[in-house]
């Protein structure tokens, strides 16, 4: 279809509501969207095994459905359940990184390939995997745990943002030297990926694997790590519930928020006929 459009879309503080949960008003729109030919794609920071369930929640499983997940770093086919592309961080930064959290008192994760790991269990992990229904496991050690390169490292602190702040400024030496890019995908989690590897990028790899023109691309974000997929795209909208200094990178600002089908109103506003 040469009017086909495609949507891109954060989940947790976008598609979700602040209690996980996927309005009818947001399901109905993204169903009508698909049936007259157009593509929703779900681009999140979440791992492809906490994003595999709203998939099918969503509907989006049939032949020519994908998802960019790990903020980039995995893109998935999930009509053919097959990974496209999958890049990481060096294992050989974790230790360093870990310890350094443990310094500055913040929790520390990465990702096998199954679920999160750890070294210690805390509030903050629990909190991580039941938001996201997600399982974890506590090791001794993450570097001797893996023989691949993990998608990312997150580090928590669920009350205080300025602490991740701090670090984030303590670790910039640190992430320049080992090529790693940090940015926030909430207040209360911190990211870091591999150099270049962000929504924006994987964006522009799925739109040149499926010949897709970026004139037709949408997309919906509200927090730091979407300001690379909102530059990506011709269309860029932000949620009501964004972040104030979040309004200036999208054409549109919705007028409902995540908890009222924001979503909804992007698509039947600029999607549907």
């Amino acid at each position: 279809m040469k009017d086909r459009k495609i949507l891109f879309v954060d989940l947790d503080g976008t598609l979700l509501t602040d209690s996980k949960e996927i309005t009818q008003e947001n399901l109905a729109a993204i169903r009508k969207a698909t049936e007259q030919g157009h593509a929703v794609v779900v681009t999140t920071g979440r791992p492809l095994y906490s994003t595999e369930r709203l998939l099918g929640k969503l509907g989006l499983t049939s032949p020519g459905c994908y998802a960019i997940t790990s903020n980039g770093a995995m893109i998935y086919d999930s009509g053919e359940k097959k990974v496209l592309f999958q890049t990481g961080v060096s294992r050989d930064c974790l230790r360093e990184a870990f310890d350094e959290a443990f310094k500055a008192g913040i929790h520390p994760q990465t990702y096998s390939d199954t679920g999160v790991l750890c070294e210690k269990d805390c509030p903050e992990v629990q909190y991580y995997a039941k938001s996201n229904v997600i399982t974890y496991r506590v090791v001794e050690d993450v570097a001797k745990e893996l023989d691949f390169d993990p998608i990312k490292i997150l580090f928590v602190s669920l009350n205080d943002r300025q602490k991740l702040e701090r670090f984030r400024q303590h670790m910039e030496p640190w992430s320049e030297a080992h090529h790693i890019d940090m940015f926030f995908s909430c207040d209360e989690y911190l990211e870091f990926l591999p150099e270049g590897i962000n929504k924006g990028s994987g964006i522009r790899w799925l739109c040149n694997y499926l010949n897709v023109p970026l004139d037709h691309t949408y997309a919906a974000g509200d927090a730091e790590n979407d300001i690379t997929m909102l530059q990506a795209v011709k269309h860029p909208c932000v949620m009501k519930n964004a972040r104030p200094e979040m309004y200036a990178y999208g054409t549109y600002i919705t007028e409902h928020d995540n908890n009222h089908s924001g979503i909804a109103e992007i698509i039947e506003k600029f999607m549907l006929a």
